[in-house]
């Protein structure tokens, strides 16, 4: 492929002290699931390795494995679906998966070994876990393997993007009466509920473990989330931007006034203009709608619109106002050039999309390096 992704392993390790400062080195599980929300597991966990997190979280059980292989050896989270065939394999990576449903809470206890649990409760969410009011019967049921269970945790559905926290804080109680079944019990387990949002937002959301996601990358969850988290603090948390995508202009050529340029004909060029042809589309994850809206990429420090659709492997971007422009000149999609900063939630939202999704989207075949790793 002819573009790169950069990971600033300075940022990323900054980021995580930033967490270890306000949450506690033991309570930070940084999370790298999903090809390290599209930054490169691999590349991320070797920034990370020098800061020894004594946790880390994933959604895959091949994650967990991935890390495995590359030396780590604590605490894995395994926060994504567990299935009974997989439960084997979590004890033999000694892994932590999280059990939500009485099916696999059944296969696990008749399993003559048993890999370290966390149990979930479903507080809102509508997605993995018990019902809160089934916690003393769950509780009972765990009681044998009391030992086992590591973790009782939850998740929000409604932080990061609302100002308003009416409805965490009705998950925050019924995680409470759960939480209080297993202590009835005498299951002393770690709690955990929040993620990024929760936990720069929610201090009374903070319990025992503290899930870092997004924001481990220098991301806000959301522009809701930061002006927020302004609101109750003197200054903004220092999140720096983990990850730049860079391109290389590929062909440059001019178009007459009255040309129209990409597929179905959507732009038609009012003037004469010189474009440049860039070797990235929506297959290395560049969103193709994207180019019905303004847009624009940065090269030589200057916007750049995007002209014409989003093609699968190319784009097109006017550089009409840049005569010097050349083969091989770089290009930058996501990231700083000069003055100028190209965000990744900038790109999303031009795609009517969160940076979640276009981060984690990023195609994982864009070969990644590690830069500023004194």
């Amino acid at each position: 492929m002819l573009s790169v992704i950069e990971i600033d392993a300075h940022a990323l390790r900054h980021n995580y002290r930033q967490f270890v400062k306000l949450a506690g080195r033991e309570r930070v599980v940084p999370v790298l699931k999903s090809n390290a929300y599209g930054h490169g597991l691999a590349l991320c966990y070797e920034a990370l390795s020098r800061e020894n997190p004594p946790w880390l979280g994933v959604n895959y059980m091949d994650e967990a494995a991935t890390l495995r292989g590359l030396g780590y050896q604590g605490r894995l989270l395994i926060v994504g679906p567990a299935v009974v065939r997989e439960l084997g394999r979590a004890e033999e990576l000694s892994a932590e998966p999280v059990l939500g449903n009485m099916e696999l809470l059944d296969a696990w206890s008749s399993r003559p070994t048993r890999c370290n649990i966390h149990v979930k409760f479903d507080t809102g969410m509508s997605r993995q876990g018990f019902r809160p009011e089934d916690a003393a019967l769950v509780a009972q049921k765990l009681v044998p393997h009391k030992q086992k269970v590591v973790g009782v945790l939850t998740h929000f559905a409604n932080v990061e993007d609302v100002t308003d926290s009416g409805y965490a804080d009705e998950q925050l109680k019924r995680f409470g009466k759960a939480l209080k079944a297993f202590r009835d019990a005498g299951i002393s387990a770690l709690a955990h509920a929040s993620s990024s949002a929760s936990t720069l937002l929610m201090r009374e959301a903070r319990f025992d473990l503290d899930r870092i996601g997004v924001s481990l990358y220098g991301v806000w969850p959301s522009a809701v989330t930061k002006v927020s988290f302004l609101q109750l603090n003197e200054k903004v948390a220092d999140l720096r931007p983990v990850l730049s995508w860079r391109t290389e202009v590929t062909t440059v050529k001019p178009v007459a006034a009255g040309q129209f340029i990409g597929y179905g004909c959507t732009y038609r060029a009012n003037h004469n203009m010189t474009i440049a042809v860039l070797p990235v589309g929506y297959f290395e994850g560049f969103p193709r709608i994207a180019g019905d809206r303004p847009s624009y990429v940065l090269i030589k420090g200057e916007r750049c619109p995007l002209v014409g659709r989003i093609c699968m492997n190319m784009m097109m971007v006017d550089i009409s106002h840049l005569p010097q422009v050349s083969m091989g000149d770089p290009v930058t999609l996501i990231g700083t050039d000069g003055a100028e900063t190209l965000h990744a939630s900038e790109v999303a939202a031009w795609a009517q999309t969160i940076h979640y999704e276009l981060l984690s989207r990023l195609h994982p075949d864009i070969p990644r390096r590690l830069v500023n790793d004194q």
